[in-house]
Formats: structure tokens, sequence, C-alpha cells
């Protein structure tokens, strides 16, 4: 029982980790672009550190050169994807409900001019104790 709860730790680590991975590789090198190959990397990732750990924890020993094994840590693996998609899907939400939130301006169809986010602006004062010398 203490595999699982360790390896439930250690599943929603990773997926924090992962996405904050994956948000610096596109600001990078791919300019904010959403990358949908990155997510699915990210998944199996996830998968593969949670099913390992469990392994580990749960002192099975295990030896992949044989074909039983093998098998076996493939079910494992399966398993351990299954329960790393709805924590990765939750917090692929939480992350882009923060991005959004936090954007600063949006572009128009033509990408020349920008308006700017009164909601930012608002919290940005409302946050700093932003008073202006004009007003």
């Amino acid at each position: 029982m203490a595999a699982l709860f360790i390896s439930m730790l250690l599943c929603v680590t990773t997926v924090i980790v992962l996405l904050f991975v994956k948000e610096q590789i596109e600001r990078m090198f791919f300019r904010w672009k959403d990358i949908p190959f990155l997510h699915v990397v990210n998944v199996l990732v996830a998968g593969v550190i949670v099913a390992a750990s469990y392994y580990r924890f749960s002192d099975i020993r295990i030896h992949l050169s044989t074909i039983a094994s093998a098998k076996q840590f493939l079910y494992v693996f399966i398993g351990a994807t299954e329960l790393v998609l709805p924590i990765y899907l939750l917090g692929c939400w939480i992350v882009r409900k923060r991005k959004r939130r936090e954007k600063k301006y949006t572009r128009s169809k033509d990408k020349k001019v920008l308006y700017i986010n009164e909601k930012y602006l608002a919290r940005r004062r409302d946050r700093h104790d932003y008073h202006s010398k004009t007003s």
C-alpha cells in the first residue's frame, strides 16, 4: 500500500515538473506554440516513472530479460498511464487557465494591433497597490 501511495505522490510531482519543462521547451524553441507531441511524450514519461517507482518501492524483483517479466511491466505501465492521464489533463487545464489569466495582451487577426488586457492591468494595480502620479 505504501508503494502505491508513494507512486501517486511521485505521479503528481512528475506531472507538475513535466508541464513546467514542456512550457519552457515551447518558450525556448517553438515561440510559445502548443506542440501536442510534447503532451504525448510527457504522459509516456510520467507513466514509465510511476511504473518503475511502483516496482522499486514494492520490492518486486524484475528482470526484463524474460518475456514474462517484460509483459508484467507492460501491464503495470499501462495501468500507470491510465492513472497519470487524468492527473495530467487536470494539470494541463490548470496551466492553461493560469496562462490565459496572466496574458498581458491579445493580438488582432492581422497580428499587428495589440490590445492590452484590462484584467491584467487591474490585477497588477491591486497587487502592488499602484497609484498613478497622473491621476
